[in-house]
């Protein structure tokens, strides 16, 4: 099912991105038509959202649906069916205004469904109850490479209260804005006693050129072949989006997750989204940590 669903995300922003502008292009130049008018309403806003997120990478989570950019969807989908209405009892209409009416009905449709399955199916992760990441739960130990090259073991954590972070890599904008909340966050959590140690399964040297642009005492790993993702429970086979693997990423990548642990290495926070765009806020932590303090 991963397979698919990277193959999917690899084509689904190409395919809006082309309905939109050929359906603005069309708007200005040819007139109004219901049709394409449907057609730009059920991609545009979503296109212009992943775009958004790609450039600027400073949006660490969204609603779980987009119920604007739905009903927006919606209501697209209806002036597209409207508009195919119309042009099939219009007696002015021609052999080839047909024809262009029904490629260009099947092509909002299709625009929809997509945005549906993007939505719906390929923002799930799918992900099974992990037992083993279940608050007062031992950490499972696993190995990863810091920025030097060393093998770390997660039992060096011991001792502090340590937050978890494991994010897919530097290509994901969502996991790159989250990390920046929770740098700017890093004074509050650090004068809770806490580490925040970063993993991601990605070359060694993305883990490096991450680490360079942070003024904070993170401590960066590098998830060899997906073992601390795999140990914990939370690789994601097949999870790269399609083309990526150019930029020297796994095909396999990891579902985003959150781990706080006590000084004793037990979990005290557990965080595993089941909606890749659906991620716990800094705050979230502070106060987990706050109230573990208080009991401690």
């Amino acid at each position: 099912m991963n397979k698919i669903k990277s193959l999917f995300i690899g084509m689904f922003p190409m395919f809006a991105m082309g309905i939109s502008g050929y359906g603005i292009y069309y708007l200005a130049t040819s007139g109004l038509n219901f049709i394409w008018l449907g057609a730009v309403l059920i991609t545009l806003p979503i296109m212009l959202f992943i775009s958004r997120i790609m450039m600027f990478k400073n949006m660490a989570r969204t609603t779980p649906h987009f119920p604007l950019i739905t009903l927006t969807a919606i209501i697209g989908l209806a002036l597209s069916i409207y508009g195919y209405a119309v042009s099939i009892f219009s007696p002015l209409g021609t052999a080839e205004s047909n024809v262009f009416n029904n490629m260009s009905i099947v092509l909002a449709c299709t625009g929809f469904i997509l945005f549906i399955l993007y939505n719906f199916w390929y923002s799930s992760l799918g992900r099974e109850v992990n037992q083993a990441l279940r608050i007062g739960k031992p950490l499972p130990q696993f190995e990863a490479l810091d920025i030097r090259g060393k093998r770390i073991n997660s039992t060096v954590f011991e001792g502090t209260p340590t937050i978890y972070l494991f994010f897919r890599g530097n290509w994901c904008p969502l996991c790159m804005a989250q990390i920046k909340e929770v740098a700017t966050q890093y004074k509050k959590l650090s004068s809770l006693g806490a580490k925040v140690v970063l993993c991601a399964p990605q070359p060694e040297k993305n883990t490096q050129a991450l680490a360079d642009k942070f003024d904070v005492p993170f401590i960066f790993l590098t998830d060899v072949d997906n073992r601390a993702a795999q140990a914990l429970g939370i690789e994601m086979k097949n999870g790269l989006p399609a083309g990526m693997k150019m930029l020297g990423y796994n095909k396999d990548t990891l579902h985003p997750t959150v781990i706080i642990t006590d000084t004793t290495g037990s979990i005290i926070y557990s965080d595993l989204t089941n909606n890749y765009r659906i991620r716990p806020e800094p705050e979230d932590f502070i106060k987990v940590l706050s109230k573990h303090a208080q009991l401690a």
